[in-house]
């Protein structure tokens, strides 16, 4: 049709969820509209939808018009008004059929974030012995370039301009190839770690008063793609304390499945596939629960977050779809070399 224009983020009703999923990776603007096999426009489906989907474990082979949003904002081609488009990053104008011949947005798509952005770099990098004899974790490089190098590039593309980086084992490598951050346009500042601290310890040694919260934590040696701003907007609407990154990802049992009920067996299924959601390694922290760092003292991430989940401390779940490799092992860097 001469009417729908091949960039549109369009997708058929019947098309299924997963398929949902890869367009919207790859998509700036983090969103689709739903149309049928007469192009007319049935509903959207944002970030936030699939989210949602990933929660309730839907089965993703089912049709996208299963979890979209039903009633989409758009404008009629015939309306000379248009809608506010606060908190909006598109709307569809549609045509008297409700086909979409355009699209309006918003003038304030990337803006720049003042979220500081804390990567852990401290490590030794074990496991990638003897790749890590002489060359830090995060300067290892994936399709030529260094996976830190690559990890602040996207935070660099969604408007993150603040980066603190704790470095231990090589870090004058890391800090030498680096900088100050102002070839990438950026402010680079680090934490060195005088010993080991864990996954977490290092948090303990940030300035609070040059920090700007919420803040974003991650590993450097996970790439990914997800959408920081929506991630750090749901922290905020929550209100929460800590929101933890989590991937869904599925297990296949090597065996058949006996359930039971009071010893009576009910079924039986063949080799169960069992979705989890596992720590992603990216994390949103509120200023307060900086505070219960005790400076200097080595200290697990999942330790830390399990005794803050004791104190009732609001700590949520950020499911992500978006594509995410933990380059942590030999097996999985020649894998994305």
């Amino acid at each position: 049709m001469h009417y729908m224009k091949k960039s549109f983020p369009i997708i058929y009703n019947y098309q299924n969820i997963s398929e949902a999923i890869a367009k919207i990776a790859k998509s700036k603007l983090k969103i689709l509209f739903v149309i049928n096999k007469n192009h007319k426009l049935l509903g959207s489906i944002s970030s936030g939808d699939l989210r949602r989907s990933i929660r309730k474990k839907i089965d993703l082979n089912q049709p996208a018009e299963k979890i979209m949003f039903k009633k989409p904002k758009y404008i009629k081609n015939t309306e000379s008004n248009l809608p506010s488009m606060r908190d909006l990053i598109c709307v569809p104008v549609v045509n008297s059929k409700k086909q979409i011949i355009d699209l309006k947005f918003s003038k304030s798509f990337i803006t720049n974030k003042k979220n500081t952005v804390f990567l852990m770099a401290g490590g030794k990098g074990t496991r990638l012995m003897p790749l890590t004899k002489n060359i830090p974790k995060p300067l290892l490089k994936i399709k030529g370039v260094p996976i830190i190098e690559k990890i602040i590039i996207n935070f660099i593309k969604q408007g993150f301009k603040n980066f603190t980086i704790s470095i231990n084992y090589l870090g004058h490598k890391i800090k030498k190839y680096l900088g100050d951050g102002k070839k990438y346009k950026v402010k680079i500042n680090y934490i060195n770690e005088a010993k080991f601290l864990g996954t977490a310890g290092s948090l303990s040694l940030l300035n609070l008063k040059k920090t700007e919260f919420p803040i974003i934590v991650a590993n450097s040696d996970l790439l990914s793609e997800i959408d920081y701003t929506n991630l750090v907007d749901y922290h905020n609407k929550k209100k929460a304390d800590i929101t933890i990154c989590g991937k869904n990802k599925f297990f296949e049992m090597p065996y058949g499945e006996i359930l039971q009920n009071h010893e009576k067996v009910v079924a039986m299924v063949e080799k169960p596939k069992i979705y989890h959601l596992v720590n992603a390694g990216v994390y949103v922290f509120s200023k307060n629960i900086l505070k219960n760092f005790v400076r200097n003292k080595k200290l697990m991430m999942n330790e830390f977050i399990s005794q803050q989940i004791k104190k009732n401390t609001k700590v949520y779940c950020y499911p992500i779809y978006e594509n995410w490799i933990d380059i942590g092992n030999k097996v999985d860097y020649k894998k994305n070399k």
